[in-house]
Formats: structure tokens, C-alpha cells, sequence
């Protein structure tokens, strides 16, 4: 582990190529945690090496040194085992750069921040990878934002459904703003559903969140629970089951569910939209599990719970009473 008697500097360029090697033990991730607490100093120099590490135009550069430094290591006539692997002959030809990290970061500020967004139309649903190995699963008619810097990762869900199962990094947090709510993980797999503005569900399936809802609230919710925000008012879910999402097999289980959040689901993978001639049907409630890819039966079945009537027309399906 780097040593306490080096430069700032140096420790912080140690300390990187440690946290991208192959194996990290859980004693070497507790004394990272102690290192970079113990001064803000080393949280900028660790950013700025990080971002240096993984920058690809630096990385023609860093082989040429590595080069250099084997070529040395040859013509030594008492050649240094430690320092002839590949690993630290890649260590070495960076600390050799590491003194350009300031300069580097001053010029090219965005090397800090990588952004990229994913989206997906109706009726399309997609997995994605993203840059820190945390995958998503999109539903249809969703949009993400996720914005990675050396010390965070968030995410911003502009709109739809999201499953989340997170890459646990203990030193960067992981965050999904919905516009009302904001939760918090280091790694664990749960479910976001931005049902519209004002309605928010969160779904956990594994580990622990922290879901922050403004005006000082503040919930912790462990695998097996859940939460539904609608405006200022606050419904806890016990019933969380399995290990994901039943959307994600194509089915909304509904528990004393509106009729409107139940088609806005549908909406979501249907080539035509179920729109209510009366706004007041959408708060009539149903209980069930529905094929969210079937919207005809999904309209048969709460059309015979409310005695309601639908019709298909050119571009939509109608209901009424």
C-alpha cells in the first residue's frame, strides 16, 4: 500500500493503479477509505491521477514510456525483478507522467466527467451497460442521463422505468434523481419508476437505499420494501418479492392500483395508446397481474371489474363508461 512518508502526489498515483487492478482486497478498500478522509488534498490528487489513468489520448503516451522503461530495465546489467512485469512497468512509465496531472487537468477539465444517455421508444424495452459495469434495464418510453466523475455516478431518470443492479464501489456513491426524489446506493439492485411529475415509486430487490424526498424526508429502505411518493403523500410497500421487477417479463402487478397508473404502463409498449374519455374513470382502482404487452385484455379485464366499455379506433383505444 502506498506509503505515508511519500509526496501527496505519489501516493495518489500508488493508490490508482491499486484500485484498477484486478483484485482489491477488503483491507486495501478500508485503508483507501482512511487515506483519502484523512486530508482534501488527496480526494484532488486521486481525481486528477484517476482521470490521467483512464484518459485515452494519454495512453499512446504512457506506452511509449513503458517502452522506455523496458528498454532500460534490459540494458541493466542487474535487472530489478520487481519492477520487470508488466504491471509495474505500466506503473512506472506513470508516476513518470504523473507530474503532468495538474497541467492536464487544468486544460481538459471534461476528462473528469464522462456523460451518456440512453432512451427508448415505445414498446421497445433495453439493457444497458454503463461506464462503471452497473446494468440498467430501460422499459419502453424512457430516458436516462448517467454522469460518472472519479468520486460519484449519477443518474438522472428524465422520465419512464428503470432497474438498476449497481456495481459496488465503496470510495463512489451511485444516484438516481427522479426530479422529486433522490436516492442513494453503493451497490445494490432496485427498481425506479417515474410514473409521471408528481408520482414515484422506488422497488428494492437487494441491499439498501436511501431515498431523500425534500422538506428534510428521508427514508432507508432494505431489500423486500418499497416506496410510493404521490406529491406529499408517502405509501410504504411491504410486498416487494424476487429478485427483479415483473415488468421486466412483460407484467404490472396492480395492488389497489389507479386505472390511470395501470394504462400509463401499458402506454408504455403499446403501439396505440388507451386514453379514458372520462379523466374521473382514472381513479377508479384494480387488483391484479396484467400482460403489459396485451392491451386488449388488460381493457376486457378492468372494463369487467368497473363494468367500463372500450373501443378500438384509428389510433387509439377509448374507454368508457
Amino acid at each position: 500500500m502506498p506509503g505515508e512518508g511519500e509526496g501527496i502526489e505519489l501516493q495518489a498515483a500508488r493508490w490508482v493503479d491499486r484500485m484498477n487492478s484486478p483484485v482489491l482486497d477488503a483491507a486495501d478498500a478500508a485503508a483507501f477509505d482512511r487515506w483519502i478522509l484523512a486530508d482534501p488534498r488527496h480526494c484532488d490528487s486521486y481525481a486528477r491521477l484517476s482521470a490521467l489513468w483512464h484518459c485515452e489520448g494519454l495512453a499512446q503516451g504512457m506506452a511509449c514510456a513503458a517502452g522506455e522503461v523496458e528498454a532500460a530495465a534490459e540494458e541493466d546489467e542487474v535487472p530489478s525483478a520487481h519492477w520487470s512485469t508488466p504491471r509495474y512497468t505500466r506503473m512506472a512509465a506513470f508516476l513518470a507522467m504523473a507530474g503532468c496531472a495538474v497541467l492536464v487537468a487544468m486544460l481538459m477539465p471534461a476528462m473528469l466527467v464522462r456523460e451518456s444517455r440512453f432512451s427508448t421508444p415505445r414498446g421497445v424495452t433495453r439493457d444497458v451497460v454503463l461506464a462503471d459495469g452497473s446494468r440498467v434495464r430501460l422499459d419502453g418510453d424512457t430516458r436516462i442521463r448517467f454522469r460518472i466523475t472519479p468520486w460519484s455516478r449519477q443518474v438522472e431518470l428524465a422520465r419512464g422505468e428503470a432497474f438498476f443492479d449497481v456495481a459496488h464501489e465503496s470510495w463512489r456513491s451511485f444516484t438516481v434523481d427522479t426530479g422529486t426524489a433522490r436516492i442513494s446506493v453503493l451497490g445494490t439492485a432496485f427498481d425506479v419508476d417515474r410514473v409521471d411529475a408528481a408520482t414515484h415509486v422506488i422497488q428494492v430487490y437487494r441491499g439498501l437505499v436511501s431515498v431523500e424526498a425534500g422538506a428534510g424526508r428521508e427514508w432507508r429502505l432494505p431489500a423486500g420494501t418499497g416506496l410510493e411518493l404521490i406529491g406529499q403523500r408517502v405509501r410504504s410497500l411491504r410486498d416487494v418479492t424476487g429478485t427483479r421487477p415483473a415488468w421486466t417479463d412483460g407484467w404490472y402487478e396492480a395492488n389497489d392500483t389507479p386505472i390511470w397508473q395501470l394504462i400509463q404502463h401499458v402506454n408504455r409498449n403499446a403501439a396505440h395508446p388507451i386514453v379514458l374519455a372520462d379523466a374521473g374513470l382514472g381513479e377508479l382502482q384494480v387488483t391484479g397481474r396484467f400482460r403489459t404487452a396485451r392491451p386488449e385484455e388488460v381493457l376486457d379485464a378492468i372494463g369487467a371489474l368497473h363494468d367500463l366499455r372500450w373501443q378500438r379506433m384509428a389510433d387509439r383505444y377509448l374507454v368508457v363508461r
